[in-house]
């Protein structure tokens, strides 16, 4: 029983948890070890892929100059049209994260009301594999009557962190000890614009490539009620027991992979004044991801063997806008991104065998995410003509977990971001160029009373056997949520792009 409870248990939390062809697909197979990012299942991204974006505060759905445009809108790519095009953009994100637990209620008892905690923090506070890699060309097929025609290969990761280390069995271990995810995204480009450059349109085909995904938490795998009554039913530290009881607690680590699923992304813009243009583009087919693997526990001799888990995961459709004026000095840009994040309201996941004849069973668990829209405006100056431009940008940006479901392993809360960057025209085919960006977050104070994250109890489920020790109310399990959540990011990115 107390196998099938860590199974279940670490199933179910797993998802919360991306000039001439010879040459170009070679260029473009050396970058893949390159560009491989890792990036939290689940889609709360950080704005922005590519250091332009950064420079702009992610503004950059009409501005994108640089072969990023296949993220953004790859209608863009047409105005670059060239015969030969390399882009390297490299994110390096910092990440800081804490939590400190609440301090246990007097409803537990003498023993554990008061009861304090340290604040812990994630040891994993840089992520270092942010790379962005494209070739493209026109193939020659552009000219004067028929517009301009470009097309680029590409491979990319989201801009996003996907590993985290927590104590073992910290304070905030129901909810989370470890992560590991990788995320890949390759993808066929192609863009046409009209001959007079006014509107045009491009679409990007994306095979979605999740090599690898691991998730741990502690749970509680005790298969009955172990604990005396006077003591009540739940053990809300992890690791230890009540009334001298030995605790029932393991580390549950759940490993999956899907190593296909598929996506598009489409866009277009109109210069419907000779100073203004208008752009739209969109991820406009769901990724569904479904992951399969198995489970480990920190008990040798719990060892989960030959039980199969899948779990379907979907990052949603999106949709950015934006208008840009411009002119042969600087421009300006304003953008909204939305991301339908409220098409998952819960995780399902399916699994099969049995673990010491004991049978595993299907399992649900409740996220109600909603979806999030962020304003983005930024622009750029030619602070020294063929020489130098400066850019700079900000967004903000709502939260996709609601306060009650608050996270350390998606900390998606409302966001502020400021950035900051320049380009260096090297030469006439060379840019260099640099950017940053601060990402502000608002902190969370979550009481138990509010919290609807719990410890996690698959073989002693509750509210039938949990009570709340205040109230005697039935509970789900221990709130694992309760505390206060901090965060912030830092974006260091570095490119260049190389045209003939």
């Amino acid at each position: 029983m107390r196998n099938r409870s860590s199974l279940a248990l670490a199933s179910r939390r797993a998802p919360r948890l991306r000039a001439c062809p010879t040459l170009a697909g070679g260029l473009l197979a050396a970058g893949v070890s390159l560009v491989a990012a890792e990036a939290r299942a689940g889609g709360f991204e950080l704005p922005d892929n590519g250091v332009r974006a950064v420079g702009r505060g992610g503004a950059n759905a009409v501005g994108v100059s640089d072969l990023t445009a296949v993220h953004y809108n790859p209608a863009m790519l047409a105005r670059q049209a060239k015969t030969f095009s390399l882009m390297y953009n490299h994110n390096l994100v910092f990440h800081s994260e804490s939590f400190q637990r609440a301090p246990l209620g007097d409803s537990w008892g003498p023993d554990l009301g008061g009861r304090t905690f340290e604040k812990v923090e994630d040891d994993e506070t840089l992520f270092p594999l942010g790379g962005f890699f494209a070739v493209g060309s026109d193939f020659g097929l552009s000219n004067p009557d028929t517009g301009n025609l470009m097309f680029a290969l590409s491979v990319f990761g989201p801009s996003a962190y996907g590993k985290q280390s927590w104590p073992a069995y910290g304070p905030q271990s129901w909810m989370l000890t470890e992560t590991d995810l990788l995320l890949v995204y390759y993808s066929l480009s192609a863009a046409w614009q009209s001959p007079k450059g006014d509107f045009g349109f491009g679409a990007t085909l994306q095979w979605v490539d999740m090599p690898n995904m691991v998730y741990e938490l502690a749970i509680d795998a005790d298969p009955k009620t172990a604990v005396p009554s006077d003591c009540g039913t739940l053990a809300p530290v992890a690791n230890e027991g009540t009334c001298g009881n030995t605790p029932t607690h393991v580390l549950g680590r759940l490993t999956l992979e899907d190593r296909f699923a598929y996506t598009a992304v489409v866009g277009g813009f109109w210069r419907f004044h000779p100073n203004v243009e208008f752009a739209v583009s969109g991820r406009v087919i769901p990724v569904e991801i479904e992951s399969k693997g198995g489970v480990k526990l920190d008990k040798p001799e719990l060892s989960p063997e030959g039980v199969k888990v899948q779990l379907p995961l979907t990052l949603p459709m999106t949709a950015r806008g934006g208008v840009r004026y411009f002119d042969e000095t600087f421009d300006v840009e304003l953008d909204v991104f939305w991301e339908g994040w409220s098409v998952i309201d819960r995780y399902d996941v399916a699994m099969q065998g049995e673990i010491n004849a004991v049978p595993v069973h299907d399992l649900s668990i409740e996220k109600q995410w909603q979806d999030t829209v962020s304003i983005r405006a930024g622009g750029e100056y030619r602070v020294l003509p063929t020489v130098l431009d400066v850019r700079a940008g900000a967004f903000v940006e709502n939260g996709a977990a609601p306060d009650a479901y608050s996270h350390i392993d998606f900390p998606s809360f409302d966001r502020l971001g400021l950035g900051a960057g320049l380009t260096w025209h090297a030469m006439d085919t060379l840019d260099v160029s640099a950017g940053y960006m601060h990402v502000f977050q608002e902190s969370r104070t979550i009481s138990e009373a509010d919290g609807k994250q719990f410890q996690q109890r698959p073989a002693h489920p509750c509210p039938e056997e949990c009570t709340d020790p205040a109230t005697g109310a039935p509970i789900p399990g221990v709130v694992a949520n309760a505390g206060t959540f901090e965060s912030s990011f830092d974006i260091v990115s570095l490119g260049v792009d190389f045209r003939l």
